[in-house]
């Protein structure tokens, strides 16, 4: 979707990467597995990637490998693609970044995005139902749906229609990712997305999520100290550096 406030813009942007020959992807892949103690293997945004990650998802399978595969999307996807990868994936973690046609076009140039997002939605929880925490040791998921809304500051009637929208269609049990990490990464020329997202604006979404009645919410609350909240921030990304994320 190349959204113009993407904090990892390095890739989406600047086309920071290197082409890796898929033998070499999959041993890479059963390296982490094995040695980094990944709790799942994750996709992130790999639409244009997608029969890749259908292959090595079966290669890995059929070495026994048996760690959820995550795909985590932009919710701007198609539903006959989804269809397609529904035997490859255990989680899905959609985004609903837009209930505005205007904004999703001003910042991602697709003005359809509400519409197209909920049938994608729609589709992976008629494949995966909604995500499922287990009540053992580990606690960890291992199928299911779980929808992530980035609040972005300037914005707040944007997230308050997507929660509305969100619980509409799928109810209050709909496990809902509120997130309020958004960071300035590039200079923006909207003004209103050069700064962090305010405690006020937070607020207002989060009791919007209370009052609605989402049962399972998983909630990013801002940091009390936005000065604290620079590009060190373990949420933003160096994809230059070895370890990308801050510890």
């Amino acid at each position: 979707m190349r959204c113009f406030f993407c904090q990892n813009y390095q890739i989406s942007r600047e086309g920071l990467g290197k082409i890796m020959a898929f033998d070499e992807l999959l041993k890479r892949t059963v390296d982490m597995i094995r040695t980094e103690n990944v709790h799942n293997v994750n996709f992130v945004t790999p639409d244009h990637f997608f029969p890749y990650t259908f292959r090595l998802v079966g290669l890995l399978r059929e070495q026994g490998e048996t760690l959820p595969i995550v795909y985590n999307l932009s919710g701007y996807q198609s539903v006959a693609m989804l269809k397609r990868a529904r035997d490859y994936a255990d989680i899905y973690l959609p985004d609903f970044k837009y209930a505005d046609p205007a904004l999703a076009q001003e910042l991602s140039k697709c003005r359809n995005y509400p519409d197209v997002a909920l049938n994608a939605i729609s589709e992976m929880v008629r494949q995966k139902g909604f995500l499922k925490i287990p009540n053992n040791r580990s606690g960890l998921a291992r199928r299911g749906v779980l929808v992530r809304h980035l609040i972005l500051p300037g914005a707040i009637e944007n997230s308050i229609n997507a929660l509305t929208t969100l619980f509409t269609e799928f109810g209050p049990k709909l496990p809902l990712s509120i997130m309020s990490q958004y960071q300035p990464v590039r200079e923006q020329s909207i003004p209103g997305l050069n700064r962090t997202l305010t405690g006020g604006e937070f607020e207002r979404v989060y009791s919007h999520a209370m009052d609605l009645g989402f049962e399972h919410l998983f909630v990013q609350f801002p940091e009390k100290d936005p000065s604290a909240h620079t590009q060190t921030s373990p949420f933003i990304p160096d994809f230059q550096r070895e370890k990308p994320f801050a510890a």
